[in-house]
């Protein structure tokens, strides 16, 4: 069973002479050898499957063996069950060289980008750049509750969105690379996908469920009153307005209570000390 094609993995001719073989081992040590990429776990694996084949095929007898597996391995991977005409066997094989060479494509790029930059901080940027740009809307919403500027928070939701794409596309590459070079078929984008998805869609949930929770324990916690300068009832909402530190807010909700007719020297605003945007109204006795 082949579960390398060395040949490929060292992007040199099928069954190239040893000297061959050398030459390109010697190069790739020079790039990848693991003192070079001290900290690269990729680079070492790619490295050590290059070694693996160096020691197979420096052999005679297990180059012979190993060409003639590998000779056996494509011939299967073309051929179908039933004896097939010539030129689908000879589109089959273009559309198989077309597989290698993006298979190819990904180990080449992933070790190039590595050299660069490692995965794993091209990942923390990622997600650090996600939450900054969840923290720039929420600290901009807890700052201005209910007098949103949309510019400042369409800005945060776009650096959000922008991390959230960064973040399974650093996770396909490196499913992609490890596909790659153990010749797994490529279902790197499933998983990306799912993660994607899931960032997506559960922004708004826990967007919203944590602006609720902080207005809720700050009024809770951090809570002063005040009388209100004026209260409308409409329909299933209540418009109040009242004065805090010089500056009138005017506010909206859905009063806990069912008597619209309630004088409006029963009518208290709670306010939270911190936000004074965030508050309730309540009716005292």
């Amino acid at each position: 069973m082949v579960e390398h094609d060395f040949y490929k993995l060292m992007q040199i001719p099928l069954y190239s002479d040893f000297q061959v073989v050398k030459k390109r081992y010697y190069e790739l040590a020079l790039l990848y050898h693991p003192d070079k990429h001290p900290n690269n776990k990729d680079a070492e694996e790619y490295f050590k499957i290059v070694t693996q084949g160096y020691n197979e095929l420096g052999d005679t007898d297990k180059k012979n063996r190993y060409d003639e597996h590998l000779k056996n391995y494509y011939y299967f991977k073309v051929e179908t069950p039933k004896r097939i005409q010539k030129s689908n066997l000879e589109v089959a094989e273009k559309l198989f060289q077309n597989s290698e060479r993006k298979r190819q494509n990904i180990i080449s790029d992933y070790l190039e980008a590595e050299k660069t930059l490692s995965h794993q901080y091209r990942l923390l940027i990622a997600i650090l750049l996600s939450m900054s740009g969840f923290l720039m809307t929420y600290n901009h919403w807890f700052i201005n509750y209910h007098g949103i500027d949309i510019i400042y928070n369409f800005s945060g939701f776009l650096i959000y969105y922008f991390g959230v794409y960064l973040i399974p596309n650093n996770i396909y590459r490196k499913d992609a690379y490890k596909n790659a070079i153990h010749f797994k078929n490529n279902t790197a984008d499933r998983r990306a996908v799912r993660i994607f998805l899931t960032l997506f869609f559960s922004l708004p949930i826990i967007f919203y469920g944590i602006v609720e929770t902080s207005a809720q324990l700050q009024l809770a916690y951090f809570s002063d009153y005040t009388t209100c300068e004026s209260v409308i009832f409409q329909e299933d909402m209540v418009f109040y307005e009242y004065i805090v530190n010089d500056e009138k807010i005017l506010r909206s909700l859905v009063p806990k209570f069912k008597d619209t007719n309630i004088p409006e020297r029963r009518i208290r605003v709670k306010f939270s000390r911190l936000n004074p945007r965030i508050s309730e109204i309540i009716i005292v006795e």
